[in-house]
């Protein structure tokens, strides 16, 4: 399976790669506590920040620093690498400042509506130990000035569906020496997986579920 192979290669990648002697040693405890439980509560929280363009016709180009966040809570079955129930989730409005013209010196497009960056509309098991996520983005009508600075020209707004793939590191990687890397990292308060990738920084809390 996809994350099997990818739990391997961060293995190989912390014994390969120089760590701080203190943080040498495999928490056993930590693996054998997380190996065992069957079903684990996440609580996923995304934070978009990048500069981005917030134009949606092919021939115009306008940027603009722009951040986003989604909440996802879930249950996971943890032999299964799948989902155990229905998840929930929370999108919060897109936030859009600086909008400018991919040339500084150009006047900057004007944006005839609300920029939605990224809108998650439903979740559902992916290949290997992944989430499919479907994902909306939402371009309005903006008007952008021709030859830099030039009369304006009129770009409709557009609606882009696409699915997105988020994978679910184990929480059995708590007791992993893994090196400082975007790719995945414990947080400080040693609760929570941090990845981060294409401006997204995604925090996954997991929690065993009590038994029954």
């Amino acid at each position: 399976m996809k994350l099997l192979r990818w739990m391997i290669v961060m293995f190989l990648v912390c014994a390969w790669r120089p760590i701080p002697a203190q943080d040498q040693q495999i928490d056993m405890e930590a693996m054998m506590r997380w190996s065992s439980a069957d079903i684990v509560r996440y609580h996923i929280v995304g934070v978009y920040q990048a500069q981005t363009n917030v134009i949606g016709g092919s021939n115009a180009i306008g940027y603009a620093d722009v951040t986003d966040r989604v909440v996802i809570d879930l249950k996971w079955k943890l032999s299964e690498s799948k989902l155990a129930g229905t998840p929930t989730f929370l999108n919060e409005k897109s936030a859009v400042k600086n909008l400018r013209d991919y040339e500084p010196k150009c006047r900057p497009p004007v944006l005839k509506g609300e920029y939605e960056h990224w809108e998650l509309l439903g979740i559902k098991d992916g290949l290997g130990g992944a989430l499919e996520l479907q994902v909306q983005t939402t371009y309005p009508a903006a008007e952008v000035a021709q030859f830099c600075t030039g009369k304006n020209k009129s770009v409709p707004g557009s609606v882009k569906k696409q699915p997105e793939e988020l994978v679910v590191p184990s929480p059995v990687m708590f007791g992993m020496p893994l090196p400082d890397s975007d790719n995945l990292r414990i947080s400080k308060d040693k609760k929570s997986l941090i990845h981060k990738e294409g401006g997204w920084t995604w925090t996954f809390t997991p929690t065993p579920e009590p038994a029954k």
